[in-house]
């Protein structure tokens, strides 16, 4: 009669399944995570496959004895644990550092524990063999001799680091590293800072790998003398591809030779970084007459340039377009860059320098007038890669915008255009006039639409001056804001 019930239960068991029956793999799990102190000593004798979804159910049933025998034996080179954290576990964190900090068997093959959310499909794979593809897809990072020690472990985590002490998680992190330093190697590949004072955030920075960061971004208002000394590190990130600098302002208290001095410090270090690709500038007070220290300290070409919510002089678009490392640009920004008063020959030189490289050209709320705009006009047309412009916030008239349709119609690359409401949309007052907007708005499109067909094409009004939002016409439909329209 128990038997019969047993069949009967199995058999309702495999019809609620819908044809989905349990396999091998799955019942072995499921035994060896019923009974955790029977169930550690067993790994030794399976196979590599059954170690990632054996991590995970460890992982979702938080066996932590488990999971630090896992890591023990490990038989992957990388351990990719962050792609199972939605959010910062500090038990989970433990488990897995007591189990690097316990003696490895000679099956273990970890060298990497990745806690970035990434390498998904490590998991997704996981009955199979160890995916390829575990390693990043950027450009690949030259050790240094310190990390080729064969006991080492390497912890790659995206940090940010800010005046604020780091949560549990990060701590817990860092004093583990700090207690392992010949060890253990924390490399961080994209590094954020939202510090205010440097000296709050030394102690981490000298736990890091620096040779292994490849993508920098600070964002935080820093003084000039404060830039200079994080050059001590910045020089010896080897490694870096991107730099993204924000608000870096000069104090008023410093000399003129003081100002000189920290610009030169910080220009100096360029040298040292031969794999900078992509260098970003947002509201750096410092660059106005100086752009060329910038430049010409480069060790390679740059791929991207973006100038942001900066005061450049002329002499600085002259240096712009003579520098050599700017000669391969794929992607240039000057945005909110005030350039109505300076002479724009300079970039026309840029543009035919870089007219078979050029994607992306963005010249937002640069105040460029007509006469400015017709001598880019013929260096313009020549950017034949070109797939993204950007005139937002300029000052062309109907008929300047006409010719600009014309010159950027035989680019067909573009995808994405985005364009000024002409002068003639406003009246005497600088107030929009929407339903004007809207008819020269259906002109220009037409022209375009004449020579090519475009991808994805938008006009833009300047910032309403009641809710700040902009009346926009694009090839689908047009966006209003909500305000009542002046008589």
């Amino acid at each position: 009669l128990v038997a019969k019930r047993r069949r009967g239960d199995l058999g309702r068991g495999y019809r609620m399944s819908t044809g989905s029956l349990p396999t091998l793999v799955d019942l072995a799990r499921k035994s060896l995570l019923q009974k955790e102190s029977l169930a550690i000593p067993a790994l030794e004798q399976l196979p590599p496959q059954m170690f990632p979804p054996l991590f995970e159910d460890a992982f979702t049933a938080r066996l932590k004895d488990t999971l630090k025998a896992l890591v023990r034996i490990w038989p992957f080179d990388t351990l990719p644990l962050g792609a199972l954290m939605k959010e910062p576990q500090l038990d989970i964190l433990k488990a897995v550092l007591d189990g690097l900090d316990m003696r490895p068997t000679r099956r273990c093959k970890l060298r990497t524990l990745d806690l970035r959310s990434i390498h998904g499909a490590f998991w997704s794979a996981c009955v199979h063999a160890c995916p390829p593809g575990l390693v990043g897809r950027m450009q690949p990072v030259q050790h240094s001799p310190r990390m080729c020690a064969r006991s080492a472990v390497k912890v790659m985590a995206n940090l940010c680091l800010s005046d604020i002490m780091p949560n549990e998680f990060l701590a817990y992190l860092f004093q583990w590293v700090k207690k392992n330093p010949r060890t253990v190697h924390l490399c961080c590949r994209k590094l954020k800072i939202s510090a205010t004072f440097l000296y709050s955030i030394r102690k981490l920075l000298d736990l890091l790998e620096l040779g292994c960061i490849q993508e920098v971004n600070v964002r935080s208002t820093w003084h000039l003398s404060t830039l200079a000394k994080f050059t001590f590190y910045l020089g010896r990130m080897s490694n870096l591809q991107k730099l993204c600098l924000s608000h870096i302002c000069v104090s008023t208290d410093s000399s003129p030779e003081e100002q000189e001095e920290h610009i030169s410090h910080f220009t100096s270090q360029f040298l040292r970084l031969n794999r900078l690709r992509r260098l970003h500038m947002r509201g750096v007070s410092f660059l106005q007459d100086h752009l060329d220290r910038v430049l010409r300290c480069l060790s390679a070409p740059l791929e991207a340039l973006s100038i942001t919510n900066c005061v450049l002089s002329e002499a600085d678009l002259v240096h712009l377009s003579q520098c050599p490392n700017t000669d391969e640009l794929k992607h240039l920004y000057l945005s909110c860059v005030p350039l109505t008063s300076l002479r724009l020959e300079p970039l026309r030189v840029l543009l035919e320098t870089v007219a078979s490289t050029l994607r992306t050209l963005d010249f937002l709320d640069c105040e460029i007038t007509d006469s400015q705009l017709d001598a880019l006009l013929p260096a313009l047309s020549r950017c034949s890669q070109l797939t993204t412009c950007c005139f937002y916030g300029n000052k062309f008239s109907m008929e300047t915008m006409q010719g600009l349709m014309r010159h950027t119609g035989n680019l067909n690359k573009l995808r994405l255009e985005l364009y000024p409401a002409p002068l003639e949309s406003y009246n005497a007052q600088g107030v929009i006039q929407r339903a004007r907007f809207f008819e020269l708005c259906r002109d220009l499109l037409g022209i375009l639409k004449e020579i090519r067909e475009p991808q994805g094409v938008m006009f833009s009004t300047r910032p309403c001056r009641n809710c700040d939002k902009r009346v926009l016409y694009s090839m689908d439909m047009p966006y209003q804001c909500q305000c009542p329209e002046p008589a």
